[in-house]
């Protein structure tokens, strides 16, 4: 059985960066007439580096699939050695709709899973399943536009873990966040600045900062369906 710290870290790392497949296509670019229709992604790999004394150190990457529709099918996570360390395949109903997932960590054989489902208040729940039950959950509040501005989490016995809080901007980008546990500690409180985007309003360089101290740099390799 997994330590529960890992399993935490493991959930959180889903949800915070491609849990469901509304949070990695955040963009909505506006479409410009004169243009040709804007083409699907098919492919995103994301590059993390870490910024440490005006050095650049390679941390971790993503690399996530997509079908033609625009729905999340796979995504890898490599580590700073550039070794696959997570395999997480989404799971869609016949109408396309997204109903949970299966992900391998290093040396797994059998997968574990999640469920997505709504609740009786209309709200989206993405949730971890262990031996058939449910052990960790995130109760997801979105804005007007489908971006989720308020994740609620809780353990299997229901009790209240703490949130996370994100907001986004016009173009449906990620700009703030942080995590505050149960007890109401807030964490370092991240904000994102986008420096590069594609032609077609995809980022594709941007810089996260910790307490306003400039921390990371993403960079993103967009690939997309002909």
């Amino acid at each position: 059985m997994k330590k529960v710290a890992y399993f935490t870290g493991i959930s959180f790392l889903i949800t915070l960066l491609i849990a469901c497949a509304d949070t990695t296509k955040k963009e909505k670019p506006t479409l410009d007439t004169n243009k040709e229709e804007i083409k699907e992604l098919a492919t995103v790999k994301e590059d993390i580096f870490d910024l440490r004394n005006d050095s650049i150190i390679f941390n971790s990457a993503t690399i996530e699939n997509f079908d033609k529709d625009g729905n999340s099918q796979t995504v890898f996570w490599l580590d700073a050695k550039k070794d696959t360390i997570l395999r997480f395949y989404r799971k869609y109903d016949a109408n396309k709709k997204l109903i949970g997932a299966e992900y391998y960590e290093v040396g797994d054989i059998e997968p574990s899973r999640d469920t997505v489902y709504t609740n009786s208040e209309g709200k989206k729940v993405e949730a971890s399943l262990r031996e058939g039950k449910i052990s960790w959950k995130s109760t997801i509040t979105t804005d007007k536009n489908g971006n989720p501005v308020l994740k609620t989490y809780e353990n299997s016995k229901g009790e209240y873990r703490g949130i996370d809080s994100l907001y986004f901007d016009d173009q449906n980008r990620e700009i703030k966040g942080f995590y505050e546990n149960s007890k109401g500690k807030r964490y370092g409180i991240k904000t994102y600045k986008y420096t590069k985007s594609d032609e077609n309003g995809n980022w594709m360089e941007r810089n996260m900062f910790v307490n306003d101290t400039l921390r990371q740099k993403h960079v993103r390799m967009l690939q997309y369906h002909e």
